[in-house]
C-alpha cells in the first residue's frame, strides 16, 4: 500500500481548499448553504441542540425551502415550550458487520445503540443559554453561554467537547480515530486524536461569533477527569465562511502532569460547492506525541468527501480517509475507501447505508458494512 507523505496530504487537500480564501453542525451543511453553524445551533461551534432556524431547517428535510411534499406541507411542530425553554432529541441505532479477507465468517455482527440524547435548552434571556445533553444513561453537554456580547463575543463555561477541526457525526474520521477495531474503536492513542472526541471535558471556552464571515474561539479544558492532572489542555479554531465556501485552521494541545505526556495536534480544513447540489470537503493534519519517557511519535491524517444531493430524500458520497500513528515508523498507516448514501424518507428520520474498504498495512484488509438509523428533533 502506498503511504502519502505529508506534503502530499497537504497538496491534496489544497487542491480542495485553495479554491477558497481562507463553521463547522456538519460542515455539509454549513457549506452548501453558506452559513456558520451558529444559524441552526446554540453551540457556536455546531451540532447538538438546535434553534429555531435549525429545526425548521431539520423539518424542510435539510433544504432552506419549504418542504411542500403532499403529506408535509402541512405539518406544524415546535421544538419551543412558551418562551424560552427548548427540547430535542438525538437517536441513532447502527448495524454493523465487518468481515476480513481470507476469513470464513464474519469478525463482527451486532446492533450497536450509537446515541440516544435528549436536550434540554434554557434561554431567559436573548445573551444567555444554558444547555443540557443527557445521552445513554449519562450527562454529557452541559453549559452556560454569555454570548452576543460587544464584538461578538462569548463566553462558555461547563463541559463541552473541545473545539478542533471539523466537527463531524462520523467520530471514526481520520481526523479522528482510527478506523479498524470496530467492535470498540480505535480512540485516544489508537486513533489521530490524543483522545476521545465523543467524550466532554471540563472548562472555559471563549470566542468570536461570526463577525464578518470569521469564527474564532480558544478553550482550556482538564485534558481528561477532573482532579487528576493540571487543567491545561489547551484548543481552538479559527475559521471564515462564505457563500460557497469555508475553511479554517485548529489546534490542539495537552500536557499530562502526572506522567509528563505531551500531545499536539493541528489541521486545515475546508469546504467547496462546486455545483448548488455537490459539496466538496477536506481536512489534514499532522502532530507530535512524547510519552514522557522520551518516545515519540508523528501521527498525521487525511480526510476528503464529495457529497451529492438527488433531491429533497437522497444523497450519496464518497470519502476518503488516510491515517498513519506514525509516519516514521513502518507498518502503521491505513487507508479507508467508502460509499454510502443517506435516505430521508420523512422529516427527521434518516437511514444510512456504508459500504467500506480498509487497507491497513500491518493486517489483513477488511470489508465493513454499516447500515444506521437516525431520528432527531
Amino acid at each position: 500500500m502506498s503511504r502519502p507523505s505529508l506534503f502530499a496530504s497537504f497538496v491534496l487537500f489544497g487542491m480542495t481548499a485553495s479554491f477558497v480564501p481562507l463553521v463547522s453542525a456538519l460542515p455539509l451543511y454549513a457549506t452548501r448553504q453558506g452559513q456558520a453553524c451558529a444559524t441552526c445551533h446554540f453551540d457556536p461551534q455546531g451540532g447538538g441542540p438546535r434553534n429555531d432556524f435549525g429545526f425548521q431547517f431539520e423539518k424542510n428535510r435539510h433544504m432552506m425551502t419549504p418542504d411542500t411534499t403532499a403529506k408535509w406541507a402541512d405539518l406544524v411542530l415546535a421544538n419551543k415550550i412558551g418562551d424560552a425553554l427548548y427540547f430535542g432529541t438525538n437517536m441513532r441505532q447502527q448495524y454493523t458487520l465487518v468481515k476480513e479477507d481470507g476469513s470464513s465468517s464474519a469478525a463482527v455482527s451486532t446492533f450497536f445503540p450509537m446515541q440516544g440524547a435528549l436536550y434540554a435548552t434554557f434561554a431567559p434571556h436573548p445573551n444567555l443559554t444554558i444547555t443540557l445533553n443527557h445521552d445513554l444513561r449519562q450527562v454529557r453537554d452541559a453549559w452556560g453561554m454569555i454570548h452576543d456580547l460587544p464584538l461578538g463575543l462569548y463566553i462558555k463555561a461547563g463541559q463541552f467537547r473541545v473545539p478542533f477541526g471539523l466537527r463531524i457525526d462520523d467520530h471514526t474520521g481520520a481526523m479522528r480515530a482510527g478506523f479498524r477495531e470496530a467492535s470498540v474503536g480505535s480512540f485516544g492513542t489508537s486513533g489521530f486524536l490524543p483522545y476521545d472526541p465523543r467524550d466532554v471535558e471540563g472548562g472555559l471556552e471563549v470566542g468570536l461569533t461570526p463577525t464578518f464571515g470569521l469564527l474564532a474561539s480558544a478553550a482550556i479544558t482538564n485534558g481528561g477527569a477532573a482532579f487528576v492532572n493540571h487543567a491545561q489542555a489547551l484548543s481552538g479554531k479559527v475559521s471564515y465562511f462564505g457563500s460557497r465556501f469555508l475553511g479554517g485552521i485548529s489546534g490542539y494541545h495537552n500536557y499530562t502532569s502526572s506522567t509528563g505526556r505531551s500531545e499536539t495536534r493541528g489541521s486545515l480544513y475546508g469546504g467547496l460547492t462546486v455545483l448548488p447540489d455537490l459539496q466538496l470537503l477536506a481536512e489534514a493534519g499532522i502532530g507530535r506525541g512524547d510519552d514522557g519517557a522520551g518516545t515519540l511519535t508523528d501521527p498525521k491524517g487525511l480526510y476528503a468527501e464529495a457529497d451529492y444531493r438527488i433531491g429533497r430524500a437522497w444523497l450519496v458520497r464518497a470519502k476518503y480517509d488516510f491515517i498513519d500513528l506514525d509516519h516514521r515508523v513502518a507498518g502503521r498507516a491505513q487507508e479507508r475507501y467508502t460509499v454510502e448514501t443517506d435516505y430521508t424518507p420523512v422529516p427527521f428520520a434518516d437511514l444510512k447505508l456504508s459500504l467500506r474498504r480498509v487497507v491497513p498495512e500491518d493486517a489483513p484488509d477488511e470489508n465493513q458494512l454499516l447500515l444506521q438509523w437516525h431520528f432527531y428533533y
